[in-house]
């Protein structure tokens, strides 16, 4: 099997810190045939991706976390795409995702002033100008520069800890998005119990595949080999694609969710592609 982490977070997403050029340079050492930046809402980080192809000889495949919800419970979808999103995901994100993210942002702002932290909404909005394409990383970067934050995981905890929450369009509306802009949707880490994020049964999963989701992921770092067996049960009697990654963010101890330590059958998935490319 040629091995392929197709889900990878570089510094496009708020809470990562690696660059394209770092991923790919460890998927080669790792001997990965290709990689995904599944970025959270944004496709920053493509086009570098797409560069780097030829340069480590590392196959790549566009993708981007989608940040949706179930059941009135955040949940979160893959998109991938054979060459690239067609420009209709650019508009999706920015009218379904990003007006919402900027809801979060000024939320969180809030609650920071509460507080007392000296933040305000004139140096947020500096920020967002300052972001090339989005502003997912904008509310970040501010906080770094104030010195509230340190790094993504003292973010992370602080965002947790504030108790902030906005509901992002339903899965099925994200599937639809990702199917107009040529790609396949993939529920992500279906298993990861956080109480955070919908934790999706057999039930589910076949709900969503009436709503033509492509596949799941069924190999994460956050799985036990008893869901991936029930998740590759599930997905092969459905007729869903099987994928798998890391879902690396910034540098762990656990050799799971570093890039290549979680990972999915790259050519199943470059088949299924080349037969369901929407």
């Amino acid at each position: 099997m040629r091995r392929a982490d197709l889900h990878v977070h570089t510094h496009a997403s708020s809470d990562a810190s690696f660059s394209p050029e770092e991923v790919f340079s460890i998927a080669k050492a790792r001997g990965l045939s290709a990689v995904t930046f599944s970025d959270h809402d944004t496709t920053d980080s493509i086009a570098e991706g797409q560069r780097l192809v030829p340069i480590y000889e590392v196959d790549f495949l566009p993708g981007i976390e989608i940040t949706s919800s179930w059941r009135e419970i955040p949940a979160h979808v893959l998109c991938f795409f054979k060459d690239g999103p067609l420009p209709s995901l650019q508009e999706f994100l920015a009218d379904k995702i990003w007006s919402v993210g900027k809801q979060f942002n000024l939320a969180m702002l809030d609650y920071l002033q509460g507080q007392g932290k000296d933040v305000t909404v004139a140096e947020y909005d500096a920020e967002v100008e300052a972001q090339e394409e989005s502003d997912s990383t904008a509310l970040y970067h501010l906080l770094v520069k104030k010195g509230i934050v340190s790094d993504q995981k003292s973010f992370m905890a602080m965002r947790e800890a504030s108790g902030v929450r906005v509901f992002r369009p339903p899965v099925p509306e994200v599937i639809k998005a990702c199917h107009e802009a040529g790609g396949i949707a993939v529920i992500a880490h279906p298993g990861h119990d956080t109480g955070v994020v919908f934790t999706f049964d057999e039930e589910n999963i076949a709900d969503l595949a009436a709503e033509e989701l492509n596949g799941v992921e069924v190999f994460h770092p956050a799985h036990t080999d008893a869901q991936e067996e029930e998740y590759v049960r599930i997905s092969d009697s459905l007729g869903l694609v099987k994928t798998g990654g890391s879902d690396m963010h910034i540098p762990r101890p656990e050799p799971q969710k570093m890039v290549g330590g979680t990972y999915g059958d790259w050519d199943e998935m470059i088949e299924y592609i080349k037969k369901n490319n929407h």
